[in-house]
């Protein structure tokens, strides 16, 4: 381990805040990297002082503030409390996060982010009102627009003496923003940048690697260094997995992909992997589904074998999807500096150089992706590239590379996002609602969608859910008009529902409304197509078709598991941080919820709540589990009987008492 220089090394976090207040004063205007590059311990050392001394003005401007899930009720908080001490009991809490969640900010104190965590702030009007509207590639920009003169950012230490930090997790908008900063100063502007090193960050090479002294101070403490937060496993649902399957089809061999985080891009990512590794079972579903009949265009624009030549991954997050690419032989197309060599690369010509197989802004995910990239040996960690999300996210020209390089390496790309609602006419709702509320954030995906229609061969997918719960009820998400997009509708290009595929781009509008009313679920379409009717956009006499009709859930369970043994589609293909008890409550809950959605669904609950017997003993183990086993009064007991009846209705108990197997 390499020493730092004693001129800028500090052994504590309350040194670094009197040395930057020293330095810039008490406006402080405080850069954080997205989600998990934060320096907590500076953060909190900053953020308390600011709660001590309100002569601080402390603005912090960041996106996706993570913190660990705290339940709502009584049942949420027992079925999660134990959940979460085994998986953030050591990883440190972000002390303003939790108070802007908690809505509980000091006046000094002010909090602006350009993402949110989906669904965090609909209902905290501060955060709203604060929020920054901007495309990623934008957002250093408007970052210094907010008058950013303080960036604490976590880094690894050196490998080595004398050798570099590396930005690891998050060189996404730094490598962009200190050189900037660095000019601001010279111009006579007071700023400071620290980094706190973190020896379980994973040290990643390339372009992330930066010398010591781009930092004014480093936080060296390796007695507080502390597990980087964790993003568990989402549940794949059989829609997900339907989509993930679709969306396979479109990926060319030695082709280009990106794809983000959740469970959509999971399901891509597994039945890219069925697709190489067990290419029978794969060829058994796209026949199953007569993908290249009922959806002709795949053929031309996707594959249908294995991964020979490989994907590249040029994608703002390198998800933990990509290592699963690599280590199943299919991230392997290598990609070069130097454009002469890049375009021999791609005439099939050999070349010396040794490229890399990934581009990523940042990264975050579940505790076994951070330990699979502390473990990569040297010869796969010099494949993955960490980067400038302006590099990755257009086609301009940028230091770390040209237009014409840019446009070389990412051959037949396809750049797959998801969606909440998507309209007839072709628009993307992704990021917010109609009464102005911010869902998440823009975020990369119009830089995506806009290069996919500049690149030659690119084409830009969204993927969505065809419906949605919502207060009792089945609604659709495919609509026929909504008062937000994300995506406007004249970048309308390939979108994917479990229903199927719909090529939208250059095509007029009457065919654009019939195919995507053709991958809605058959209970909307009637009500979709009167609507298209009305507007003018489709014509009188058209009829749906019968085989539109067979869009059901069934059909897409029966699908799937028609394939091998029938359990090709798994809940969690690459993991999960649940106990299988965890899962089974969880199911359980969720069931509750969903039956007490609505006022009717209440009042049947409640109504079968009063008829369970909780002294059963096939009931303590979970009445244990969830702390619920002592406790009187009517509040404690409602909650057993709660809880029995969510575990009947997840069919984990049947009404006689009994454990189903």
């Amino acid at each position: 381990m390499s020493e730092i220089p004693e001129g800028i090394r500090a052994t504590t976090a309350e040194v670094c805040v009197d040395a930057v207040i020293e330095r810039v004063g008490k406006r402080i205007v405080l850069g954080l990297p997205l989600g998990l590059g934060k320096a907590v311990r500076l953060a909190n050392a900053l953020y308390e002082r600011a709660r001590r001394d309100h002569t601080v003005d402390l603005h912090i401007v960041t996106a996706i503030s993570l913190l660990a899930p705290k339940g709502s009720s009584t049942l949420e908080r027992g079925f999660l409390d134990p959940f979460v001490k085994r998986l953030y009991g050591n990883v440190p809490e972000l002390l303003y996060a939790r108070d802007v969640q908690e809505q509980k900010l000091p006046p000094n104190v002010k909090v602006s982010e350009f993402f949110f965590k989906a669904g965090s702030f609909l209902d905290n009007t501060d955060q709203q009102r604060n929020y920054v509207c901007t495309n990623y590639t934008h957002a250093v920009r408007d970052l210094l627009a907010q008058g950013i003169n303080v960036v604490f950012q976590m880094v690894a230490p050196p490998r080595e003496p004398d050798g570099a930090l590396s930005l690891s997790c998050n060189p996404d908008l730094t490598l962009d923003l200190l050189p900037q900063l660095r000019r601001q100063e010279v111009a006579g502007q007071k700023v400071a940048v620290v980094g706190e090193l973190n020896r379980n960050l994973p040290w990643l090479g390339h372009q992330a690697a930066v010398p010591a002294t781009d930092f004014d101070l480093l936080l060296d403490q390796p007695d507080t260094d502390y597990p980087l937060f964790p993003v568990p496993q989402q549940s794949i649902s059989p829609a997900d997995h339907m989509i993930g399957f679709y969306a396979s089809t479109l990926l060319r061999d030695g082709g280009t992909l990106q794809v983000g985080i959740g469970s959509l891009g999971a399901a891509v990512v597994h039945s890219a992997i069925l697709r190489h590794c067990h290419n029978d079972q794969w060829q058994a579903l796209y026949n199953h589904l007569r993908v290249n009949t009922r959806f002709p265009f795949v053929t031309g624009e996707g594959d249908a074998g294995q991964f020979r030549e490989g994907l590249y991954g040029c994608s703002e997050m390198m998800v933990d999807g990509f290592l699963h690419l690599m280590k199943a032989g299919i991230l392997k197309r290598q990609v070069y500096e130097d454009p002469d060599t890049q375009e021999k690369a791609n005439r099939g010509e050999p070349v010396a150089d040794t490229g890399v197989v990934m581009h990523g802004g940042f990264y975050l995910g579940p505790a076994d992706f951070y330990q699979q990239l502390r473990d990569l040996d040297e010869k796969d960690r010099a494949r993955i590239s960490m980067t400038s999300v302006n590099f990755i996210n257009d086609l301009y020209d940028h230091r770390f590379g040209s237009q014409r390089l840019k446009a070389a390496q990412r051959r037949h790309a396809r750049f797959i996002n998801s969606a909440m609602m998507h309209t007839l006419s072709g628009a993307a709702v992704s990021d917010g609602l109609d009464d102005g509320r911010v869902v998440s954030g823009v975020g990369g995906q119009y830089n995506f969608v806009a290069m996919a229609h500049d690149l030659p061969g690119a084409r830009s997918v969204i993927t969505l859910r065809s419906t949605r719960e919502s207060g009792g009820e089945t609604l659709s998400n495919i609509v026929f008009s909504y008062g937000h997009c994300t995506i406007p509708r004249h970048l309308r290009d390939i979108v994917i529902t479990e229903y199927g595929l719909a090529d939208l781009r250059g095509k007029p509008d009457e065919d654009v409304y019939l195919d995507l009313i053709r991958i809605a679920d058959a209970r909307f379409q009637p009500g979709l197509l009167k609507e298209a009717k009305a507007a003018g956009k489709v014509r009188k006499d058209f009829r749906l078709p019968d085989t539109w009709q067979e869009n059901t859930p069934d059909q897409v369970r029966e699908a799937l598991s028609s394939v091998g043994s029938g359990d090709a589609f798994p809940a969690f293909p690459f993991g999960c941080d649940f106990t299988d008890e965890e899962l089974t409550l969880a199911r359980a809950l969720q069931s509750l919820k969903s039956a007490t959605a609505s006022t009717r669904g209440k009042l049947r609950t409640f109504a079968r709540a009063a008829r369970v017997d909780t002294r059963r003993a096939d009931l303590q183990p979970w009445f244990e589990r969830m702390g619920l086993a002592s406790g009187r009064g009517p509040k404690p007991r409602l909650n057993r009987r709660l809880l029995a009846v969510a575990l009947e209705q997840a069919g984990t108990l049947n009404s006689s008492g009994e454990s189903v197997d």
